[in-house]
């Protein structure tokens, strides 16, 4: 951390700039934000005891190792997903992403999510993200309801806007109205749901109208928003009555409860109950039974899985625009030993189930109902399930039925 902040000190206001305007959308989250405790949000619990209020946790995944050319890639997919529906866990996520090796692996999740709905019986089966833009509602509302036959209703969708010029190689049009075409197709997608005809134009530019099949098993899709942290867009997800998707670690606990309020200020303004939506935070995770050897552990991966984060990001210049430049390597390296530290200190969960008790009621009090735990940042597919296990440790605390007040 010292060497961090000596080399930012070092800058000179120029640099400091370029660095800061290179990073505003993209930057390691935690490495220079200021993250206090929001008022009223003190943990009153010194021994971290778990408070018995129910929080949901769901498995996320996000693989930096889509360019790897090893044997089954989607072994840990697969065992996890089995692992979450035998355990009680909430929900498996799968993204899309594409042309990368960050997330790589899954460049559709509806294919993923159908593989899932074989190996699975009880857990719900989510995209997250799907990039609606870079598809055509009707095929979005085919494909999900596939999925949701396959699985017996346990299909959910996050829908996101994408962010990066090089996805919308697939819907280069889509790019420039991506969030208009998101919010107004989210709808597009509700109706085909529910068995509404839908207008659409064919190449000639005549009108059709269309239903879509199969019928899904669920009357209405559970629905959310991925959001980075663009006060705008939780309005927007309230008034869509749509739950919400984000992460911990770009938004200080302070900035979280405010879009948080506004959220179910806007929920309510538009007929919606709070206490009927979610609001989920993706959180890394791995668990073991020491912090320390936890922390040695997941020191190298992690740091290699937020260098590769930083590096597909940190020479887009806002707008999508490349800098043509990009960051000195010691720069480098001592953003992502910082960010490191701070995500084992405070901003994921890593380490001991008891060390982790104390994020998971932060986040409680912030008004967050769901922890989703990014589990594949580079461990080997057996370390992943030996923590897991310490993960259900945790889980049990919280699965609304009033036990594990400890958590020995």
């Amino acid at each position: 951390m010292a060497d961090y902040r000596e080399r930012v000190s070092a800058l000179s206001p120029e640099q400091r700039r370029l660095l800061a305007e290179r990073l505003r959308r993209g930057r390691l989250p935690g490495d220079v934000a200021d993250r206090t405790v929001p008022r009223g949000h003190e943990s009153n619990r010194p021994d971290n005891t778990p408070s018995g209020r129910p929080m949901a946790f769901s498995l996320f995944f996000f693989s930096a190792d889509g360019a790897t050319n090893q044997p089954d890639k989607y072994r840990l997919l697969l065992e996890s997903a089995r692992f979450a529906d035998k355990h009680g866990l909430a929900a498996v996520w799968t993204p899309e992403r594409h042309f990368q090796g960050f997330g790589g692996l899954y460049p559709n999740p509806s294919l993923l999510a159908a593989a899932l709905a074989m190996v699975t019986d009880r857990v719900q089966i989510r995209a997250g993200s799907l990039v609606l833009p870079l598809h055509h509602p009707a095929r979005v509302a085919e494909e999900w309801a596939v999925v949701d036959n396959l699985s017996r209703g346990r299909a959910g969708i996050s829908f996101g806007s994408g962010w990066h010029p090089q996805d919308f190689l697939l819907a280069p049009e889509s790019y420039a109205s991506r969030r208009e075409f998101t919010l107004r197709h989210i709808q597009t997608i509700r109706d085909l749901w529910a068995g509404k005809k839908v207008r659409f134009s064919d190449p000639d530019g005549s009108e059709y109208e269309v239903a879509v099949l199969p019928r899904p098993i669920q009357a209405e899709i559970p629905i959310w928003i991925s959001i980075a942290g663009n006060p705008q867009s939780w309005i927007e997800a309230g008034q869509l009555g749509a739950n919400v998707l984000t992460t911990f670690v770009s938004q200080p606990p302070d900035e979280l409860s405010r879009r948080i309020c506004l959220y179910h200020d806007a929920l309510r303004s538009n007929g919606f109950r709070p206490e009927r939506s979610t609001v989920t935070v993706m959180v890394h995770t791995f668990l073991g039974e020491d912090d320390e050897l936890v922390k040695d552990r997941v020191r190298e991966p992690l740091t290699q899985y937020l260098r590769s984060f930083l590096e597909q990001k940190e020479d887009l210049l806002p707008g999508g625009v490349r800098s043509g430049g990009g960051m000195q390597e010691a720069d480098k390296n001592a953003m992502v030993r910082a960010a490191f530290e701070r995500y084992f200190k405070d901003q994921a969960l890593l380490g001991t189930p008891q060390k982790c008790i104390g994020l998971v009621e932060q986040l409680l009090d912030l008004g967050v109902a769901e922890i989703a735990c990014l589990i594949d940042f580079g461990l080997d597919a057996d370390a992943v399930m030996g923590g897991l296990e310490h993960l259900a440790r945790l889980q049990s605390c919280y699965d609304g039925r009033g036990r594990g007040a400890s958590i020995e």
